[in-house]
């Protein structure tokens, strides 16, 4: 029989899907746990496999690479360069990421935490990079904005199903998520904010736009900066994990990596990524055009799900049996605000001087589905609980974006 639930300390249920349970059937996450000790030695047991997920799952694909790399060399099928190297992004973005976090351990945390805000999102990143330089702004907006849906909806989504399925309600951390909840607002109006300037004027705005856009991505980038120093100095203490057993996981004693090794893992990996990226653009036409697919469909949902899978798999296998849910959601807010608040104003802000005029100006579809999207999941962690439904909502949520994008 599952433990005896535990009655809330404080606080009257808002969400009206929760209104109707009786008090005793909710349950604060940070109640004292009453399961037994195999429980926990299962949990301990699951986050050393979401550890090992990047290396088990995603290194074997690998062998994807020198596939990918030939094949554009070669001028091959384009369908085929497009699978190999989405296939090859896989691993190569486990690998950055794993290689940046190995850095952490000799820069510190301020250091490290400045490499994964720039190498943390590298596929999107080369991507917009090399959309930008070619003059295709609005594939690296759809880039970016997929990038945003596909953690925000997909994974956080998973996150929520495999943490509470089969328990009762569960409280977030409001601190950490109610913070990360206001940037994703700001961010999101920061980015809205230009396309909706634009359809308010009766005439062209031109370069005023552009003007605007690049005074926007200023404020933007020194926000950014204001939450690394927020996340990483000031505040450090709210986004460790809170988790017994993976405490005692984490301090058993372990070799440190070498570092010369690290610098060379990850320069190699961004520049496979950079290699597989333009193969990737080079064939997406005659692509989408052999498969009857769209760009947009490509560039919104396959991209980005190529580049969050190592991520994405580990924060919700890390979810899985109680898991710390408030650590996965730190993780994955703190990609969307590198996208939104990194990635986005540098490319607008490299085109620049290489002559691109890339604005924030988004087309309106992808403007509204940003916005529901933001207000959604803002207010599920405002109001503090969720169940698997408010998880199930998020991924229903994301599989409709699909089919709208499919069929545009």
């Amino acid at each position: 029989m599952p433990p005896s639930p535990t009655t809330p300390q404080s606080g009257e249920l808002r969400d009206p899907l929760l209104k109707s349970l009786p008090e005793p059937y909710l349950q604060p996450l940070s109640a004292p746990s009453t399961a037994s000790a195999d429980h926990r030695h299962h949990s301990s047991f699951l986050h050393t496999i979401a550890a090992a997920i990047p290396s088990a799952g995603a290194y074997p694909l690998l062998v994807f690479l020198p596939l990918g790399l030939i094949a554009g060399v070669c001028g091959w099928n384009p369908v085929l360069v497009s699978i190999y190297n989405f296939l090859a992004i896989i691993p190569l973005s486990a690998l950055v990421s794993d290689s940046s976090d190995a850095l952490s351990d000799y820069l510190g945390d301020l250091l490290g935490g400045l490499v994964n805000a720039s190498l943390g999102n590298s596929v999107e990143l080369s991507t917009g990079i090399l959309a930008v330089a070619s003059g295709d702004f609005y594939f690296a907006q759809c880039v970016m904005i997929g990038s945003i849906l596909s953690d925000l909806l997909l994974i956080l989504g998973c996150c929520l199903v495999t943490a509470s399925y089969n328990t009762y309600i569960l409280h977030f951390n409001k601190p950490v998520t109610g913070a990360l909840a206001s940037l994703m607002v700001v961010t999101s109006v920061g980015l809205i904010l230009p396309s909706v300037l634009y359809s308010t004027f009766p005439f062209d705005l031109g370069d005023q736009i552009v003007s605007f856009s690049r005074g926007t991505s200023v404020v933007l980038l020194v926000l950014y900066g204001g939450y690394l120093y927020f996340q990483l100095g000031t505040h450090s203490h709210l986004f460790q994990q809170q988790s017994s057993d993976q405490d005692e996981v984490d301090s058993s004693p372990e070799p440190r990596r070498d570092l010369n090794k690290s610098l060379f893992i990850l320069a190699l990996s961004t520049l496979a990524i950079v290699a597989c990226t333009r193969y990737i653009l080079a064939s997406i036409p005659a692509t989408a055009i052999a498969l009857n697919i769209s760009k947009t469909f490509i560039a919104t949902i396959l991209i980005p799900i190529a580049s969050n899978a190592p991520e994405g798999a580990a924060v919700i296998m890390a979810c899985t049996g109680g898991g710390d849910v408030n650590f996965a959601i730190s993780v994955i807010v703190s990609s969307i605000l590198q996208i939104g608040l990194f990635v986005i104003p540098f490319l607008v802000m490299l085109g620049w001087p290489i002559g691109q005029p890339m604005t924030l100006y988004f087309e309106t579809f992808h403007t509204v589905v940003l916005f529901f999207s933001v207000l959604l999941v803002n207010c599920i962690l405002q109001d503090g609980k969720y169940t698997y439904i408010h998880g199930s909502m998020l991924v229903a949520m994301y599989a409709i974006l699909t089919l709208a994008f499919y069929v545009r």
